[in-house]
């Protein structure tokens, strides 16, 4: 192969490489989500084990030392990495119900062992092209800034693979033919970096053209798809920045999945009277009502029964709608106003004013959710409600029985309630359902709607007799407990005690695999060097404050896709613009990656100062901009560190990004899944200020020790 091919064609297969990368792990996260109805844990185990594996990789790319073998394994790989992240997504729907019970949900334990099986090819394939990349990168600077070069080009890829997915490949394709583009450019880069001869390029090209033709023409996506619903007709499925959404119908009754998470079936008049006859017979008199979420379920037609003169429907997927008139057969009559947005937001921003504010939303089983069970958004829905409203919402329970951690997360949503409203009330049941309001409430609640002439179904005398009883509300009063804190935005109790209860459903021992896997990264951050442990740090903080900015976005903005698809572009930008600007640094000492760490602490002093003291400012526009900050330190701190450390392009480009994503992946397990939840955001912050700020010093001291600039 002649050198200017080499020069064109390993740039372009590196930046292939990083779309590719990118792609697949948003949409196999999607894909596990979509398949085993995913929350924040699942999506953590999965990037702290992709970032993982990947590491894995790097380090044993560090061990293929003869250049014909490199060179090898780099362009058969490509071929490898095209096709992987498709048969990964076949793989998640067509096992679910091989290695599972049809309806069960795997335990965490079970779920690392099989996401580590299905993950570890392509992530150790990946992860070992960085480091033989570094080898065979051709550089007119020579070998010591090759490194650095493939840290850019990586990034590129990482760019445009991010921009791709959030700007146009999710809005027009679905999950597995997303995975199409990055698998041809792959191809593309695969043929570019073969040797030339007209025999074997002739074969080559074949088989790409017979593989690409075979994913355009066999329906892979349907086939598989069905897999997921045996005995089910899927009448209808949508992808979208939302996620998927299938109907299915079964014996006359027609059920509504979203990102795995059941949503509804219907009919279900219980379900519907529950929610709409606990709380507005409460109220006197009823003009107005804010119903978020469930208005095809059959709520609207439960509201209707008051004779109200408005009701505003918010539902955040608008795909939800038109699947519910074409499948349900339903109608709106002109009193409902249909709103395609983010509940909370739309409560920020109304100018109405309501008699009731009803909820019906899944429980807080993701930092998304939580956000509409928290001590500031009551504030929020309790300006919009007129003198004497009320806002309720039901939350999942057991009649007879409440676990520990069950009972915290009922205290936690009650005494959030307790500090904004004067009267809180708790009707226990299947679903626990939650009333809220200034004016006082009963449980007497037969009374309410036979007084009121409503005609229901379920919610009567004779049914509520035996079901809502003063022993069934007294026992339920007697496990609150009243020290449990408030369900804050930035610091989610109700999602944390969420997640014991999620967890608690299985007998895996997941504590004991987690603690050796821990014991391992801090064996191995323990015998890295200074300057590794700046690198390993530094992908800790970077993947750490990825996912505190994309929570804060949620928790101040909602769930807008392209906003957050904002934030991680700038933040792969900015790994690119500062990879870029320290590539140019003509004589990089040992100083200047100590200012860059100082530069990360006072990064993150302003951040929290931001966050405490001005988060009106926290506009999409000025956290995207803080992540490109975030985003450039990061990326500059790589190839300067290649400089100081270069041995070789194979060992120091393997140790570097080895040290890089073994400290990412700890970071999205720590900070998703124990910091936040258990500390919240402000103390997660301060975690990573002190983390930095330690290393930083043991630099400074090593720097000290030696003598060196």
């Amino acid at each position: 192969m002649t050198g200017h091919i080499d020069r064109f064609s390993i740039p372009f297969a590196i930046t292939a490489l990083g779309i590719s990368h990118v792609i697949t792990q948003i949409t196999v996260i999607r894909e596990f989500i979509n398949v085993f109805a995913g929350n924040e844990i699942i999506v953590g185990v999965l990037i702290s084990l992709w970032l993982l594996l990947t590491g894995f990789g790097a380090y044993a790319g560090r061990y293929i030392r003869s250049h014909l073998l490199q060179s090898l394994i780099f362009r058969g790989s490509l071929f490898v990495v095209a096709i992987l992240p498709i048969i990964h997504i076949v793989l998640i729907r067509s096992l679910k119900n091989l290695l599972f019970a049809r309806g069960e949900l795997p335990g965490l334990e079970a779920l690392i062992l099989w996401s580590t099986m299905l993950l570890l090819p392509y992530c150790i394939i990946t992860g070992g092209l960085l480091t033989v990349a570094c080898t065979i990168m051709p550089t007119k600077a020579g070998p010591r800034r090759s490194i650095g070069t493939v840290y850019f080009f990586d990034n590129i890829g990482d760019i445009l693979g991010g921009v791709l997915f959030t700007f146009l490949l999710v809005h027009y394709f679905n999950n597995l033919e997303i995975l199409y583009i990055p698998s041809l450019l792959c191809l593309v880069a695969f043929l570019l970096t073969q040797r030339r001869g007209m025999h074997t390029s002739f074969l080559r090209i074949t088989a790409v053209a017979a593989i690409l033709a075979l994913f355009l023409v066999f329906p892979l996506d349907t086939a598989s798809l069905t897999w997921l619903y045996p005995h089910q007709e899927v009448a209808q499925y949508d992808e979208s920045p939302y996620g998927r959404l299938v109907v299915t119908k079964e014996r006359g009754q027609t059920s509504f999945f979203e990102n795995g998470e059941h949503l509804f079936s219907t009919p279900n008049i219980r379900a519907s009277e529950e929610m709409v006859h606990f709380a507005l017979p409460q109220i006197e008199k009823i003009d107005s009502v804010l119903l978020v979420s469930g208005g095809i379920a059959g709520l609207i037609d439960e509201i209707l029964k008051y004779d109200v003169k408005r009701i505003d429907y918010v539902e955040i997927d608008p795909r939800i709608i038109p699947a519910g008139i074409e499948n349900l057969d339903i109608g709106f009559p002109e009193k409902v106003h249909i709103h395609l947005e983010d509940g909370r937001k739309f409560i920020q921003e109304t100018p109405g004013r309501y008699d009731a504010v009803i909820l019906n939303l899944p429980d807080p089983l993701s930092l998304q959710l939580n956000r509409f069970y928290t001590l500031e958004f009551f504030r929020e829905a309790k300006a919009i409600l007129r003198p004497g409203g009320v806002i309720t919402f039901g939350l999942r329970g057991a009649e007879n029985y409440i676990s520990h951690d069950q009972a915290r997360l009922l205290s936690t949503l009650y005494n959030s309630l307790n500090g904004v409203f004067r009267h809180v009330l708790i009707i226990p049941g299947e679903r626990n359902i939650f009333i809220a309001s200034d004016h006082s409430l009963t449980d007497d609640i037969a009374s309410l709607v036979s007084s009121r002439g409503i005609q229901t179904t379920y919610i009567n005398e004779d049914y509520l007799t035996g079901w809502v009883t003063p022993e069934r509300v007294s026992f339920l009063k007697e496990h609150l407990i009243d020290e449990i804190p408030p369900n804050y935005d930035f610091h989610p109790a109700a999602y944390l005690y969420t997640m014991r209860v999620w967890l608690s459903m299985f007998q895996d021992s997941y504590l004991v695999p987690t603690a050796v896997l821990f014991l391992f990264l801090l064996f191995f951050f323990l015998r890295l060097g200074m300057t590794e442990k700046v690198i390993f740090t530094t992908g800790f903080t970077a993947a750490s404050m990825e996912v505190i900015i994309l929570l804060v976005y949620q928790i101040l903005h909602g769930s807008v896709y392209t906003g957050i698809g904002i934030i991680i572009a700038a933040f792969m930008t900015g790994l690119a613009l500062g990879s870029y600007m320290a590539n140019r640094i003509n004589m990089v000492k040992r100083g200047t990656l100590l200012a860059t760490e100082g530069a990360v602490i006072i990064y993150l002093l302003i951040f929290v100062y931001t966050l405490f003291a001005a988060k009106n400012l926290l506009e999409p526009f000025a956290l995207a901009f803080l992540t490109l900050l975030m985003g450039t330190l990061t990326g500059a701190e790589f190839p300067i560190a290649g400089s100081l450390l270069f041995s070789s392009p194979r060992e120091t480009g393997g140790s570097l990004y080895t040290a890089d994503l073994l400290g990412g992946s700890l970071g999205a397990f720590a900070i998703g899944i124990v910091l936040v939840p258990r500390f919240g955001i402000y103390s997660a912050c301060f975690f990573l200020i002190a983390l930095k700020g330690l290393i930083a010093c043991g630099f400074l001291v090593t720097m000290l020790k030696k003598g060196v600039k």
